[in-house]
């Protein structure tokens, strides 16, 4: 009640001008029947550090505060630290790495190419560090004060000792500084210090043999300089013990060393945040003493773009570079304002602002209508909104969120179209905050616990073991929350916008009101989540990582995504009519489209990063301390562009400029090959050249099929979104495309279905709702369906006239016959054979004999049953002309099918024979103990779902973690699964599969969106690996495996490449009628020989067991000498080590024991 009673506070109490932004959502626990608290120990738990409460996890620090990260860096910015004690004595090593210093790796033919940089890292140099003569404890560095924008560090002497040193550590310190007590200051390095000398009292002058020069000062507890009886030794020590500040701050040109020394005695040692209406941001900068000098510190370029009155003054220090993001310039003041234009984000609604063409309304309400259709069908919403992890199921919501709003704007709020969509929001959200029985929530998120360790909510999964860092992308140790919680936060939105009753359900907006406590809470008095836990109101964006520690820090992968989630506070502050969360979301999005725009997305004059690096467009995964061109998931150009511009909404436009997405286009993305089977490419078309070229664009989408969407994205929305930009830009695209047949991304016009409204009939129909009229209809989510007993049922359609005819497009989807023929006629019930096909989930294109004439053309089934045609399109050779001749006759032939079988079957249907595939399997033996190798396993730690775990240390990650130890194992039930998503399109050759339960028979799917799946084998299960090899290969995203009984996998492989580095089949697209994967599934058979003994049959041939096996090495030259050169066979290639690795090494892992 108490959550209810302060969301009435919101609603009724007006904002005032001036009045902070940092309101609480609520200062409760969350709710204990949603967020349970776990039961045992979680992975990664907070260690060295003695902050009570709510701890923060993605920012610079969080390295220090779990155990195995201690000895990392972070990077507070522009320098970089380290502690170390290896000697007892304790050191904060300081690296700034000078642009010249970093280490640029150039890409090659298989990444980017040799013209630009891959990835660029600066390497850590102690160039001087705060040590001391004595002895620390063991215990190392505690945190002992954390704040929005650093901490308190605290290095204490042995047990018994008095002795400490205090680090207040901030972004973008210009000092490095130390609090010394009891000990007797040391300045380090791991050079050589060549100068050390005193320029006046309390003031002296460092070089070392690298050129690099610092200040050091050394400052009393009420500001003032140490008194000439303190010195430096030559080797660094302090002539005696010191009680004060001893700061460090790095020269590049002689006139620094003057600003330096004003600035030196205004010690920061406290740092807070105000955010108030109209963009306004300030910072508040506290130091140790009531000196009068102000508080010198470093700002980056988009903080200089913001600020405004004149609290603050850019000082003429000599700009420095921390490792990434340009230079910093030092500015002046105890405290900075900084003001930022929400204009622009204060107008964003839920759709774009700029409606489609009136030409266009119609075709996308009825894409709009049929979409809902495909949701309702089969409970189709339900495999989109639940996939088992918190991201693939929050791409499904807001999916369905989007359908929803499209269904508001063409048929209105209270229409029963709009509210059939708008309670399957609701069903799926109450499946997350008050599930109830299977089969209503099958597939939803397990759940979240509420975390008393680090203070958030965080996954169930992985929670307690390694599985944190990679189930869900890390959810569990706080990685990506920003990512995924915001599309429920959008789509939670979308939800009270179509039912406002819904702002008053306490446990909804309580649920939803925890993902934006645990992502983004305002405020210090809600002491149950650390204050803005991802945003970084320094760069003014946010971080990834959590709790796992990583040697370069923090990254951001996906800017849009977290685009996303501030565009969705902003959208829950409106429509829960809470002011300040609304301008708070208002201006967070627009701090951070500034930011991407200037760091992230890149023009051809971007100017902090190497201009080779700057040709990529976008920067991949960008670390504190390395900016990658690539994503955590694969290294392709779409993976890697496409990441930064999904989800598509009204939010995208504030960092997709036109500019920019010209220059993304012409110099990346136009050169991919585009395939209009790709989910990527759709995104691409949408989130790129819809900005520039929406006419382009709209033709483009319209050609593909719905199926061929990205995962987060629907034909009908793509479609919306183009025609929006269309009408914003005043143009007036091409006719929407009622063909939904392949394309080759050609910009002609697409075909025309000749099908499409014409008359149709059939030997009978299930009920009216499935009538043949619906298999003609142009909508993919309306079907004609015959009665279930009858025996080989007909459709047929006339076409009005007699056609030459190309080729015959129909869509059965689940339920789908064995075959079926395809016949034409040109005279009524004069019918001739124009092909057989065999039947499939998949969309089939039956090219037809040249020539073919018909009026009516007709599907005549083999057999009965539950069959459902979803669509029926028919196509015109438009090279062959209609002569009174071809009115009379049709042409006859008889298509055979190519199947993956090594017998043929024949059968007979209305005196036309078929084949039938039969798959041969052949197995043989090895041992779990060795491992086969098939090149990269694209299913290493991919996305998981599962129909079951049998307990909670047999998760579905387990199968793809790496570890043949651990395992996923299922329930005692029939029919149960796994399935991994490997996030973008392989031509996958190979699955290899290992058991702990064996099951009888498995069966291999794929599936061309992740729900309507189709077999490509059926495989006796058996101990040790099976391999299932497929020739040639199959195109896939999506890969299950389904045991007959309940089964457990230790381990899952997949191999592969991508598309076009071999011959592959299309799993989601190729007609039956052309080409399909050839099967052979063997279990490896691996010949050892062990010490003493040999084993020879005829002439011995001699095998290199180096071939393309596991290999490491120390370092690497160039990315075209990777060590695995040295065992790829070619003697024109090779392995060449780093210049500077003084001891270089190499191994190879044979994967079994030889002589």
């Amino acid at each position: 009640m108490t959550a209810v009673r302060f969301l009435v506070f919101f609603l009724e109490v007006p904002f005032a001008a001036g009045e902070s932004l940092l309101q609480p959502l609520a200062v409760e626990q969350p709710d204990a029947s949603m967020f349970p608290l776990p039961q045992q120990a979680r992975h990664l738990p907070p260690f060295g550090t003695e902050v009570q409460g709510a701890k923060a996890t993605n920012k610079f620090w969080a390295n220090w505060v779990v155990e195995e990260g201690r000895e990392l860096s972070i990077h507070p910015m522009p320098y970089v630290l380290r502690y170390e004690s290896s000697t007892g004595a304790p050191n904060m090593k300081v690296s700034r790495a000078s642009s010249d210093a970093r280490v640029v790796q150039y890409g090659d033919s298989e990444t980017n190419g040799a013209d630009k940089i891959r990835y660029y890292f600066s390497p850590f140099v102690s160039e001087f560090g705060l040590s001391a003569v004595e002895s620390a404890s063991q215990e190392g560095q505690i945190i002992v004060k954390e704040g929005l924008f650093g901490v308190h560090a605290e290095v204490r002497g042995p047990s018994g000792t008095q002795r400490r040193i205090l680090f207040p550590i901030y972004s973008g310190m210009t000092y490095v500084s130390g609090f010394y007590t009891g000990f007797t200051p040391k300045i380090s390095s791991d050079r050589a210090l060549l100068v050390i000398e005193r320029v006046s009292n309390g003031i002296w002058r460092l070089l070392n043999n690298g050129g690099k020069e610092f200040r050091v000062y050394a400052i009393d507890a009420l500001g003032a300089f140490a008194d000439a009886s303190f010195d430096f030794h030559p080797d660094g020590r302090m002539t005696k013990a010191f009680e004060g500040w001893i700061r460090l701050a790095e020269v590049q040109a002689p006139e620094d060393r003057e600003i330096l020394d004003f600035h030196a005695a205004a010690v920061l040692v406290d740092w807070q945040l105000e955010v108030e209406q109209d963009g306004i941001i300030k910072y508040s900068f506290t130091k140790q003493a009531a000196v009068p000098k102000q508080v010198l510190h470093f700002a980056y370029a988009h903080h200089q773009k913001l600020l405004a009155g004149n609290a603050q003054v850019v000082t003429e220090l000599t700009p420095l570079a921390p490792p990434t993001k340009g230079l910093m310039k030092g500015i002046a003041g105890d405290m900075w304002q900084l003001q930022v234009n929400v204009s622009e984000a204060r107008s964003l609604g839920f759709l774009p602002a700029s409606e489609p063409d009136a030409s266009k309304a119609e075709d996308l309400k009825e894409k709009a209508y049929g979409t809902l259709q495909f949701f309702l069908h089969s409970d189709q919403w339900r495999q989109a909104m639940f996939k088992g992890s918190y991201y693939f199921s929050g791409k499904g919501f807001q999916k369905v969120a989007y359908t929803c709003l499209m269904l508001e704007k063409y048929y209105g709020r209270e229409h029963s179209h709009t509210q059939s969509c708008a309670n399957l929001l609701l069903r799926g959200f109450q499946c997350l905050y008050a599930p109830g029985p299977a089969p209503e929530c099958n597939g939803a998120p397990i759940g979240l616990y509420y975390d008393s360790a680090w203070h958030g909510v965080a996954s169930r999964e992985g929670f307690t073991d390694t599985g944190c860092r990679t189930a869900d992308f890390g959810n569990a140790c706080y990685n990506d929350h920003h990512y995924h919680f915001s599309y429920f936060v959008v789509s939670a939105a979308v939800l009270v916008k179509l039912k406002p009753e819904f702002a008053q359900n306490t446990p909804f907006v309580s649920f939803v009101d925890t993902l934006i406590r645990d992502t983004a809470n305002p405020s210090v008095q809600d002491s149950h989540f650390p204050q803005f836990r991802s945003f970084d109101w320094f760069d003014l964006h946010s971080w990834s990582r959590g709790v796992i520690p990583s040697a370069d820090g923090k990254d951001q992968e996906s800017t849009s995504e977290e685009l996303n989630l501030l565009y969705g506070i902003h959208l829950w502050g409106m429509v829960l009519q809470r002011e300040p969360l609304q301008e708070l979301g208002s201006t967070m999005l627009t701090l951070c489209a500034l930011t991407i725009r200037e760091f992230f997305l890149m023009t051809d004059d971007n100017p902090h990063h190497p201009e080779d690096f700057v040709t990529n467009h976008v920067t991949g995964i960008f670390f504190q301390n390395k900016v990658d061109y690539a994503t955590w998931f694969g290294w392709r150009y779409d993976f890697i562009h496409g990441i930064q511009m999904l989800p598509v909404s009204p939010a995208l436009l504030m960092i997709r400029t036109p500019e920019f997405c010209r220059q993304e286009w012409d110099n990346v993305l136009s050169r991919l090959p585009l395939s209009p089977t790709d989910p990527w490419t759709s995104l691409l078309v949408t989130g790129t050249l819809s900005i520039i070229e929406p006419q382009e664009a709209y033709s483009r989408l319209s050609a593909m099929l719905p199926e061929h969407m990205d995962d987060g994205l629907t034909w009908a929305w793509a479609l919306y979104w183009t025609a929006s930009l269309e009408a914003a830009n005043g143009g007036t695209g091409p006719s929407p495309s009622t063909s939904l047949a392949s394309s080759t991304g050609s910009t002609e016009a697409p075909e025309e279905n000749l099908a499409l409204y014409r008359l149709a009939v059939a030997s009978s129909d299930l009920s009216a709702d499935f009538a043949a009229a619906r298999a003609v209809d142009g909508l993919f989510v309306t079907r004609w369906s015959p009665v279930s007993t009858e025996q080989n049922p007909w459709i047929s359609v006339d076409l009005g006239e007699v056609h030459a005819l190309s080729h015959v497009v129909l869509l059965w989807g689940e339920f789908y016959p064995t075959s079926y023929v395809l016949q034409g006629a040109t005279e009524a019930d004069a019918w001739s054979n124009l092909a057989v096909v065999a039947g499939s989930s998949e969309l089939l294109r039956s090219d037809l004999p040249r020539p073919s004439f018909a009026r009516w053309v007709r599907v005549v089934i083999q057999g009965s049953g539950d069959l459902r045609l979803w669509e029926f399109q028919v196509f015109e050779d438009t090279e062959t002309p209609v002569t009174s001749a071809s009115t009379t006759a049709s042409t006859t032939s008889t298509s055979t099918v190519a199947t993956v079988a090594t017998t043929e079957v024949g059968t007979t249907l209305s005196g036309v024979v078929t084949t039938q595939p039969e798959t041969t399997v052949v197995t043989s033996t090895v041992g779990p103990s060795t491992t086969p190798f098939y090149g990269p396993n694209l299913a290493f730690q991919k996305p998981v779902l599962s129909s079951s775990f049998r307990s909670a240390t047999e998760h579905a990650y387990k199968a793809v973690d790496g570890d043949v130890e651990s395992q996923w194992a299922s329930v005692s039930l029939n029919d149960q699964w796994l399935w991994v998503d490997l996030l973008g399109l392989y031509a996958v050759n190979r699955v290899v599969l290992l058991f702990g339960d064996v099951p009888q028979q498995f069966v291999l799917q794929s599936a061309p969106d992740g729900i309507k799946w189709s077999d490509l084998a059926t495989v006796n299960g058996a101990s040790g690996f099976v391999s299932t090899e497929f020739q040639p290969a199959v195109l896939t995203q999506w890969l299950r495996v389904v045991c007959q009984t309940s089964c457990s996998i230790r381990e899952l492989t997949i191999h592969g490449d991508v598309p076009g580095a071999t011959t592959a089949t299309t799993a989601t697209t190729s007609s039956p009628l052309t080409t399909t994967a050839a099967v052979s599934t063997t279990q490896e058979v691996t010949g050892t020989s062990t010490e003493g003994t040999t084993s020879t049959t005829g002439p011995v041939n001699r095998v290199n067991l180096a071939e393309l096996k596991p290999v490491l090495a120390s370092s690497q030259r160039l990315a075209t000498e990777h060590v695995s050169r040295m065992v790829d066979a070619s003697l024109s290639t090779q392995w060449a080590s780093a210049t500077g690795d003084v001891a270089p090494w190499a191994w190879v892992d044979l994967l079994g024991v030889y002589n």
